[in-house]
């Protein structure tokens, strides 16, 4: 009775162990497997044959930029670099760990949106006719908050003509969005220099203003991004005074005004307003001039005004002084 009781237990033992080796050996060619899979995956993506179609990948460049021998720095703690093929990318889904790229001596305009967003939409008409007119000085990226699947299959982000850029992350920490504003809104726009220092940023739209930054950056050396519609597109500085050619952009129907009291301020001294042409002191002032012609479905006339204003004249020429449009409210 004892060796038959030991005998079964004997071979209930080598049943176990037989079954645990078993599920052994099928884990170890289950993950053998696997590697060979991610292996072939990897070396597949990076030769442009990735044999997933699956179209909700969340890291899928739609072109290859060279790192190679890029110009690096850093500014608003985000790495940029300069490939040498810059010039050829046209579009790139930016994965977790991927450099940002920008061009070098340009500005360049942080355009944030989303696929649901009015103002967005809005806006995109005057962005076009600023990107034409500062060809080669301006470089817009478009960078969407938007899931990549839904960004990458929409009619609108495929039109788009400048970089458009989505690093997957939509509105959470640790993406691009959440180096230059931390609320969930968009469009946000900034503004950076050649040297990639931020020189001006806005929550939403306004009419008109991407039109007179264009302006500005292409006028006389100035710094309007207090009030980005209105452009200094001249100056005369003589004996007799300074006048001041401006120019002011507006949706069709608005209107500016510009106070009496107006001066300028130079070597810490102040210089008074003594006339004005163009427009009536003190008087809301509707812009008649069409500033330019429309170019997307739900883009907004846009006029200017033309005007400019006599001050006294300086002590001295400075080399940089400051507009401002009164002291009252």
């Amino acid at each position: 009775m004892s060796n038959t009781v030991n005998k079964q237990k004997f071979e209930d033992v080598e049943r176990d162990n037989s079954r645990f080796a078993t599920i052994m050996l099928l884990v170890i060619i289950s993950i053998s497997i696997l590697i060979v899979f991610l292996l072939y995956y990897r070396l597949s993506k990076k030769s442009g044959n990735n044999p997933s179609a699956d179209s909700s990948a969340e890291s899928v460049t739609s072109t290859s930029i060279s790192m190679e021998d890029a110009v690096s720095y850093s500014t608003g703690g985000i790495t940029f670099a300069i490939p040498s093929n810059y010039e050829q990318s046209e579009s790139l889904t930016i994965s977790e760990n991927s450099t940002i790229i920008l061009g070098n001596d340009r500005y360049v305009l942080f355009d944030f949106w989303n696929l649901h967003c009015g103002a967005c939409r809005k806006a995109e008409s005057e962005l076009l006719e600023v990107y034409d007119r500062m060809k080669g000085r301006l470089e817009i990226v478009a960078i969407n908050l938007d899931s990549i699947s839904e960004w990458q299959a929409h009619e609108w982000s495929k039109k788009i003509v400048w970089k458009n850029w989505n690093d997957g992350k939509k509105f959470k920490q640790g993406g691009i969005k959440s180096h230059y504003y931390d609320f969930n809104a968009v469009p946000f726009y900034v503004l950076l220099s050649p040297d990639g220092r931020i020189l001006w940023e806005m929550a939403g739209y306004g009419t008109g203003c991407f039109l007179g930054i264009a302006e500005a950056l292409n006028g006389p050396k100035q710094d309007n991004y207090d009030n980005p519609n209105l452009a200094i597109r001249k100056v005369d500085a003589g004996n007799k005074g300074t006048t001041i050619s401006f120019r002011y952009y507006t949706e069709k129907g608005f209107w500016f005004n510009i106070a009496h009291d107006s001066y300028l301020t130079a070597n810490g001294k102040k210089y008074k307003l003594t006339a004005a042409d163009g427009i009536a002191l003190d008087e809301n002032i509707t812009p008649q001039t069409k500033a330019y012609t429309v170019r997307a479905k739900y883009g907004t006339e846009i006029n200017c005004c033309d005007f400019t204003l006599t001050f006294e004249p300086f002590d001295t020429i400075p080399t940089t002084f400051d507009f401002k449009e009164g002291d009252g409210e």
